[in-house]
Order: structure tokens, then sequence, then C-alpha cells
């Protein structure tokens, strides 16, 4: 339907996709836990380097980026960005340590559906348009547009009213939002919800042309083909707890699947 062969839909990945081995991780998580919703989890993710997190929906995997966003408070463990600890449930020391989040319900939670692209682009970096408590408008929207165009949005329209897009390019909004503040550490929560096949393809492009650059991803997605498709490493979770962790190409969707179900921890 899109002419597209389905089986080019992931993009390849580089030879170094994955991250500099020696490199320490941007994002570390140290027993974070939530009490009735996930237990204590360890992960870290280097610079150039996706890591996913698979599991069934109630596996707490978008509870666990909300808690290192900040959004939720943690029962227990810390968050840290190039080795310093965050505050917890703190979304503003989140964000100015470089961390950026695309929720799961962009519309209700990650966009302003009654303001423009450019205003949905630079909510997060308006003070660097701020002159004496005054706006420069020019300069705000000439900036949302050279971090939309690097993201291929259409229309390439700074002005257009983020409702009137479709869900690939509202999806890429939120995107250029963190690339315009300039984010090291990626949560990406359900991306290509309500996006059509071909609007993902270049979604999938996108995520791992960031990665490629440098940018710490960490990802979450019900469907279990997108995760490895996109990952370099997966940790799989059952009732808020990480029962497998592997290198993506070392897992399929059968493996994940029956680990999900058996459930039993990683030795």
């Amino acid at each position: 339907m899109t002419g597209r062969d389905v089986g080019y839909v992931f993009p390849e990945r580089a030879a170094a996709a994955g991250g500099d081995p020696a490199a320490g991780p941007v994002l570390r998580v140290e027993g974070l836990a939530r009490e009735g919703e996930f237990a204590a989890l360890d992960l870290d993710v280097r610079p150039g380097e996706i890591v996913g997190l698979a599991g069934l929906v109630g596996s707490g995997r978008s509870e666990v980026l909300e808690t290192i966003y900040g959004a939720r408070r943690p029962s227990a463990g810390r968050v840290l960005v190039d080795g310093q600890p965050l505050r917890p449930g703190s979304v503003r020391a989140a964000v100015r340590a470089g961390i950026g989040l695309a929720p799961e319900e962009r519309k209700a939670q990650g966009l302003l559906m009654l303001e423009s692209v450019t205003r949905n682009v630079s909510v997060s970096t308006l003070s660097l348009f701020s002159r004496g408590g005054w706006l420069d408008r020019t300069a705000e929207r000439g900036a949302a547009q050279a971090a939309t165009r690097e993201l291929s949005l259409r229309p390439d329209n700074p002005d257009a009213p983020v409702r009137t897009l479709s869900g690939g390019n509202q999806q890429k909004a939120v995107l250029a939002r963190w690339l315009l503040r300039g984010c090291r550490v990626l949560l990406l929560d359900e991306p290509t919800r309500g996006v059509d096949v071909g609007a993902r393809a270049e979604l999938y492009a996108v995520i791992r042309r960031l990665a490629d650059e440098g940018l710490a991803v960490l990802l979450v997605s019900s469907e279990v083909p997108e995760v490895l498709g996109l990952a370099d490493r997966v940790l799989v979770l059952k009732e808020g707890r990480v029962v497998h962790t592997a290198p993506a190409r070392e897992l399929d969707e059968h493996r994940v699947l029956d680990l999900v179900m058996e459930g039993s921890p990683t030795p």
C-alpha cells in the first residue's frame, strides 16, 4: 500500500551502532523503584546507544520512563546524567541535565494542540529568545524551522497549527523540541503510536540517525518487533521486574514473548 518493502522499514545499524563500549554511560539508573509499579531497576545508556524496554502492557515500562524524567517520584534509587545525580521527582532538573521525553499520549501530554509548530518546538527553550522581557519571535521561528527541517517535518511551515499535522509529523515536532534544546538523553514512549506505516519508516530512520549522532536513547514500545528492530540492547520486563537483558540481535519476538510469559529472572 505504501510502495515500500516492509523488510526495509528498520534502518541498517552502522558499524559503530550501540555506542563506544569504552565510553561511560550518559544515563545511569541505580536501584530505581516505585512502590506498586516497578521494582529496583538498574540500567545504563551510552552515547550513541538505543536501549529498549520490552514487555506487556502493565509491566511498568512507561512508569520507568516517567520516573527517570521526574514526572513520577521514585520510592527508591537514583538517576544520574554524566555521573551527577538528579533531584528525584523533578522534571526541571531532568530537562536541565539534558533529558527529553516524547510521551505515549503526545496529543494530551506532549503537544500544545492549539499552538503553532514554532511554539511547540520552542516551548522548552523560550529563554534563548527572550531579551529584556520581550520574545524575539523572528529568532524563535527561525530556530524552530531549522530544527524541524533537520527531521524533514511536513509541511515546511513553522506557522502551521500543530493540530493539522499528521501523527508522524506531530511526533517529529516533539523530537525537534528536544533537538533545539540540545538534549543528550532521549526517552521515547511508544514513538510510533497512531502513525501510519510509511511515516513509521521515516521515524525509525530519524531515531537511528539521532543515536548515530551521539544521543543516548531509551525506547519503550508495546510492539516487540519495533523494540528489536531499533534497539541495540533490550531489557525484558515482567510485572515491574527485569527478567532478561541481551543484545537485540540475540533475541527474536518469540523469545521475548516466552520470557514475559515465563518471567524467569536473569541469574
